[in-house]
This record gives C-alpha cells, structure tokens and sequence, in this order.
C-alpha cells in the first residue's frame, strides 16, 4: 500500500456532464444534481479519490476493515457503502498488458445497486473493479441487476462511450451475501469489447460505487485483488 498515488485522469467527467444535462433538462435524470457544497471525502491510505466527483459534493463510501471473528471473506477488506452518491477510487499501477494478463479479486456484494437493466444512462448505479490502460480506455467488471453474464456494452453516460467498457461478470441476487473470487484474462475481455489494437501496460486499478443516479443504496466489500502479468512475471497486490 506504499506505492505513489498520482491525480487520475477523469473517469467520471461523464458522470459530471450528466448532472449538467440534468441540470438543463429536469425531465432527462432529474436526480442528478451539483452539490450545495463539493468537495472530496478523505480516500483510505494508498487510494486517491477521483477530483472530477468533486461537483457532486462529497462521497465518503470507502473504508478499509479487518475480518471480523465469524465473518468470512479476506483479511483486509475495502468495505462499500453508498447511498445517493457516487465515488471512484483510483491507484496506480504498471503492469504490462499481455496474453496471459489476469486481474483476480474476491467480492461480495449485500445490495445491488440498481433494480433495472444497467445499459441506459437513467438506470447506470453499479459495483465494479476496473482495470485502466495507458491509451484511457478501461474495462470495468460489474455486477448487473438483470443483464446476461458476459454481456460487455459501451458506458452510457455522455462523454464515456467509446472510452469505458462494461463486462457483466455477475447477475442477479442469487448470489448476494455471498464472497465470490473471480479471475479474467483482460487481454480476450480488451480483444472482444474494446478492439484488436491492444495497450501495452495497465495503469490504474478503480474501485467504482454509484446511486446517484436512482438516488438509491448499496453495499459490498472487495479484497484479495492481484494483477498477474503472466507466467514469468510477478504478481502484484494491488489490495
């Protein structure tokens, strides 16, 4: 956790575009709204909070906890929590992208974000883990209310299509309340919603929570999250 936090580049300025679309057309997503008093709420130590959620006011949704006796899951977790907001935590890293690239975590989401279909913009609350590239595209893995698994789609949000690519790794609340790993060959997930011209590294790593949009609330913890380079490469930890 001692790497060098650097300011991310926007990830959310869509996010932003759409509470200023809201602001002139009240009909579009009338809940998304600047705040009163923006700001940032303080990230936990290795973590940086992305700048551009500023205009939303502050989002103070992530804290890092200890396994308690009883509970499962790892050690270290990065407890989840939003209600009505919206907040990205972003930390850097490189780490080359190759065929054999793999971003490994462990999960457990408790409440869904969102009840409707995540692909139109009036309904895109969510979880997700994200992998960013040094091109400024990323992929974010999400767990969907309802959408197939696998199913990969543009971000809705104005300002993000064609540069953040969602891939539905779970669906449903069959499996919520539960810890889940979960491990994806990001170069086939690049090839297959992105396009055949691949990066060459990985640069950050985002942890994404939001219910600004339906103004609702959720919760979820990560953990245990390893970017493996390949087969001769060494693993990182990112968390």
């Amino acid at each position: 956790m001692t790497a060098p936090i650097r300011v991310a580049l926007p990830m959310f300025a869509g996010l932003a575009a759409l509470a200023a679309t809201a602001l002139a057309a009240q009909d579009a997503v009338p809940n998304v709204t600047p705040a009163a008093k923006p700001g940032l709420a303080v990230p936990p130590e290795g973590w940086a909070y992305l700048p551009e959620l500023a205009v939303l006011g502050p989002a103070d949704i992530y804290r890092i906890v200890q396994r308690q006796k009883g509970e499962g899951g790892p050690k270290t977790q990065m407890h989840v929590h939003t209600r009505k907001n919206a907040g990205i935590l972003t930390r850097d890293v490189d780490v080359p992208l190759t065929a054999a690239t793999q971003l490994k975590w462990r999960w457990k989401v408790d409440q869904i974000p969102s009840k409707l279909p995540e692909t139109a913009a009036a309904n895109h609350d969510y979880f997700s883990i994200a992998v960013k590239f040094e091109n400024g595209k990323d992929l974010t893995y999400m767990w969907s209310s309802s959408l197939d698994k696998e199913l990969g789609f543009d971000c809705p949000l104005p300002g993000w299509t064609g540069r953040e690519y969602h891939v539905v790794v779970r669906s449903g609340g069959g499996e919520v309340g539960k810890w889940l790993a979960e491990s994806r060959n990001i170069a086939a997930d690049y090839a297959k919603h992105v396009g055949p011209e691949q990066p060459g590294r990985i640069t950050q790593v985002w942890f994404i929570a939001n219910t600004i949009i339906q103004q609702g609330e959720a919760n979820a913890r990560f953990g245990e999250i390893v970017l493996t380079p390949g087969t001769t490469g060494k693993p990182l930890a990112v968390f």
